[in-house]
């Protein structure tokens, strides 16, 4: 079927499975930015440096890149259902158990527990949207699953702040946890790949596939799967993952650093720390969706998938890092909340067309494991940035220092983004 052909599906299931997506997503950025919440509290209660807690945050990168390889691996010969399950279950467990931490180095070997246990989401995700999303709808799904990690990081500093003045950081751990817990039964007993769906319409299967080759009994024709190593010799797929380190360098920091630098940078207290670090991920969450909708209304009207992606992505990182500059050389704290605002909601404007790359390029079938070796390389960026910046914020020029060499990494990125090309994938 080609795009027009297009006819209105009789089912909508697709947007069933991207909620469940959405609600994945949630929840594992609740867990991840709980500490970084909670950071200040840690640091006193276990005299941490900013440096070790720099090390703190990066920690759970170390073991989210070693793995994502061989998640890649499971979700090409095993699917989402069964991977999406015990991701939850694990980070779950593992945020939990927290409590039990008593230092340094207990601290240091949960959090990279926890990230062998969220290394899936993302990549789950964009599977997800690879087999269930067609290209007309595919930035704004990309972008909706990917803002609930700014609704994460907008819930999880009030959350957590009340929590804490309520009970303790404890209890902030202990109940993050059993939402994820809770979630992968939902997840387990909901998400179906679309030909095992009991109730998808054979007008909704013939929409999401109008652009792939089907067999004779409708089948969608599966490609021979590309060895993961193998995709380091495609140079867009190099690029791909060069942009992705900048931007998770980005994303990383603002999460992992800001609740930080506004106490100990910018004088304000824990709770209207809690406040301003919320305003960013709210307009980021409003701004990914509505450019994750407007991009898929210009591909609609013509422009093509390459024009979407260096555009939204360019756009994306080259503002994100101005107006971060521009917070950074404020002396205002209003004014430092409108600019971090402004740097996350052109960050997130752009943001959902770095999730739809997997799908764009990857064989049929095979997201997955695109978006794990773009998100393994990508975050190699997230394991330099938060001990960098925090190396750098007990240099002469604090926190300012790292977060200006934070922006100039961002321009960086969109650069690469802006040249590349985001065609499919053709296996060797």
């Amino acid at each position: 079927m080609t795009s027009t052909d297009v006819v209105k599906p009789a089912s909508n299931y697709r947007w069933s499975a991207l909620a469940l997506c959405c609600g994945m997503i949630t929840i594992c950025y609740i867990d991840r930015v709980n500490l970084a919440v909670t950071a200040p509290t840690l640091m006193k209660t276990f005299s941490l440096s900013t440096t070790e807690m720099g090390i703190m945050m990066s920690a759970f990168f170390w073991s989210y890149v070693l793995v994502m390889m061989p998640t890649g691996w499971l979700l090409n010969h095993y699917g989402p259902k069964k991977l999406g399950f015990f991701c939850c279950l694990g980070w779950g467990l593992a945020t939990m158990a927290i409590v039990f931490t008593q230092g340094f180095k207990s601290l240091l070997a949960m959090r990279i527990v926890l990230g062998i246990t969220e290394s899936p989401a993302y990549p789950v995700s964009a599977r997800v949207v690879s087999v269930w999303i067609p290209s007309r709808e595919r930035t704004f799904s990309s972008a909706a699953f990917d803002s609930c990690s700014r609704v994460g990081n907008a819930i999880a500093p009030p959350l957590v702040v009340w929590l804490m003045t309520q009970w303790n950081w404890e209890v902030s751990f202990v109940i993050s946890g059993a939402l994820a817990v809770m979630y992968a039964f939902v997840w387990k007993f909901n998400y179906y790949e679309p030909d095992d769906h009991p109730k998808v319409s054979q007008s909704e299967l013939n929409y999401i596939r109008q652009e792939e080759v089907l067999t004779e009994d409708g089948k969608v024709e599966k490609p021979k799967i590309i060895p993961l190593f193998q995709l380091f010799t495609y140079r867009r797929m190099v690029l791909v993952c060069i942009g992705a380190f900048c931007y998770s360098y980005y994303w990383t920091n603002f999460n992992m650093w800001v609740p930080s630098y506004l106490v100990q940078a910018k004088g304000f207290n824990l709770k209207t720390m809690g406040m301003a670090a919320m305003a960013p991920y709210i307009a980021g969450v409003g701004m990914e969706v509505l450019g994750g909708y407007l991009m898929d209304v210009w591909h609609r009207h013509g422009a093509s998938i390459n024009t979407l992606r260096r555009t939204g992505l360019g756009v994306c990182l080259l503002g994100a890092g101005a107006t971060l500059f521009m917070a950074v050389n404020s002396d205002s704290q209003n004014m430092v909340i409108v600019w971090m605002t402004a740097s996350m909601g052109i960050f997130s404007f752009g943001a959902g067309n770095k999730w739809s790359i997997p799908s764009d390029i990857a064989p049929y079938g095979q997201g997955g494991g695109i978006a794990s070796v773009m998100n393994m390389v990508g975050n190699i960026g997230s394991i330099i940035a938060p001990a960098l910046t925090g190396y750098l914020a007990s240099g002469p020029l604090g926190y300012n220092g790292g977060f200006i060499a934070m922006a100039a990494i961002a321009g960086i990125g969109a650069l690469v983004y802006m040249v590349n090309d985001y065609s499919r994938l053709v296996p060797r």
